[in-house]
């Protein structure tokens, strides 16, 4: 063999424009860093697909599967680049080479029965079969990653199916009060928001600031929850702690400060909902946790608060979406709906409803303050 042969056979193939989708992002990084480790052809891959160029995505998925160790230590752990990798050929309606899922499998089961899960609701659209398959295999991920969402689409699909035809005759049990928080020294868009809600609710309205909220939580839950609330590495993360511990204490809605109610009108439909917790999601079925509404000790918020806590201790650096945000609550849901499809138990009295609902009672009013000040989503 000579050394020109031998080199062809070693080097690394090249990609075109074609093979990253044209994506600007993601050409840029292929001539600063090449492919030729797990972690730079795990950055493309990643830059793909969240520009939704999904068929590339899963080529350069593959090939950081293909390039690394399959150690246990390595990370991105070698079943989640395959499991990506088959989700995204999912995505591109693809075929699924059963030769990948037997090699998901023998790495690791839950992950391959995942994948032929989502298989069963989107090519099958066999929702009750899809949930079984899938099972709870969402706990090998942090909360609120994308295996929550999609758990949660299918479930909707599924208990749908399930109600359809079914009068669902049901009491509203959540408190007619409102909370809201924002840490010290709002802006003045802030304070007029919460005048606002004090004209429009009077005695149905608790706005928490710092010092009240530590005050409350240390009263409520003690000393490691005021900690835990007072050593949040940002406003964002102490808000998500504090609603969730004074929803599961007291029941009612919450409210973000850079949100408002409606009208007096969208105040007293609230009153009616015909639930024990009402919550909403958005087009790509993160639940909002910026407005939503429980009875005192309810079990999905419960689960939810629960989730913060072993987060808090066990993940301090998560992105907060995912560590006390939205993704605790997607947790909660998940955990509730496995129960029901594997072990019969009764789904929580919980009704989810989409954002043309949310907006029917809240809305986006203008604020300065983000604009000026760091954005939570990069903590």
């Amino acid at each position: 063999m000579t050394e020109n042969t031998e080199h062809a056979q070693t080097s690394a193939p090249s990609f075109t424009v074609n093979d990253l989708a044209h994506d600007d992002q993601a050409i840029a990084y292929m001539e600063r860093h090449g492919a030729d480790t797990v972690e730079h052809a795990f950055a493309i891959a990643n830059i793909l697909h969240i520009h939704s160029n999904v068929r590339e995505a899963s080529v350069f998925y593959r090939k950081a599967f293909d390039l690394h160790t399959k150690s246990s230590t390595e990370y991105p752990l070698a079943q989640s680049l395959l499991q990506v990798r088959l989700l995204c050929l999912l995505k591109a309606s693809l075929p699924l080479p059963p030769e990948e899922i037997k090699e998901l499998e023998d790495i690791d089961p839950s992950f391959a029965n995942y994948i032929r899960g989502v298989h069963s609701a989107w090519r099958e659209n066999n929702f009750e079969r899809s949930l079984k398959l899938i099972g709870n295999s969402y706990e090998k991920f942090h909360s609120g990653e994308e295996i929550d969402r999609i758990y949660l689409e299918i479930a909707l699909q599924w208990i749908h199916s399930l109600n359809s035809g079914k009068k669902l005759n049901k009491n509203c049990n959540i408190p007619h009060h409102l909370y809201m928080y924002w840490d010290q020294n709002p802006p003045s868009e802030i304070v007029e928001n919460i005048q606002y809600h004090r004209e429009l609710l009077d005695e149905d309205f608790t706005a928490f600031d710092y010092e009240s909220a530590s005050e409350w939580l240390y009263e409520h839950y003690g000393r490691e929850a005021r900690e835990f609330f007072q050593q949040a590495r940002h406003p964002a993360e102490a808000a998500d702690l504090l609603r969730l511990h004074v929803i599961a204490a007291k029941g009612g809605w919450w409210l973000d400060a850079d949100l408002r109610i409606k009208s007096d009108d969208a105040w007293d439909n609230l009153a009616f909902v015909p639930t024990s917790c009402q919550l909403f999601t958005t087009h790509n079925f993160v639940l909002h946790n910026d407005f939503f509404g429980a009875a005192p000790s309810h079990p999905i918020i419960s689960n939810a608060l629960l989730t913060a806590w072993a987060n808090t201790f066990r993940h301090a650096g998560l992105y907060i979406a995912f560590k006390t945000g939205p993704g605790v609550l997607n947790r909660a849901v998940s955990r509730a709906i496995f129960q029901k499809v594997n072990h019969g138990e009764p789904l929580p009295d919980t009704t989810i409803d989409n954002q043309e609902k949310f907006d029917n009672f809240v809305e986006e009013y203008e604020v300065q303050y983000k604009n000026a000040s760091g954005s939570w989503h990069h903590h």
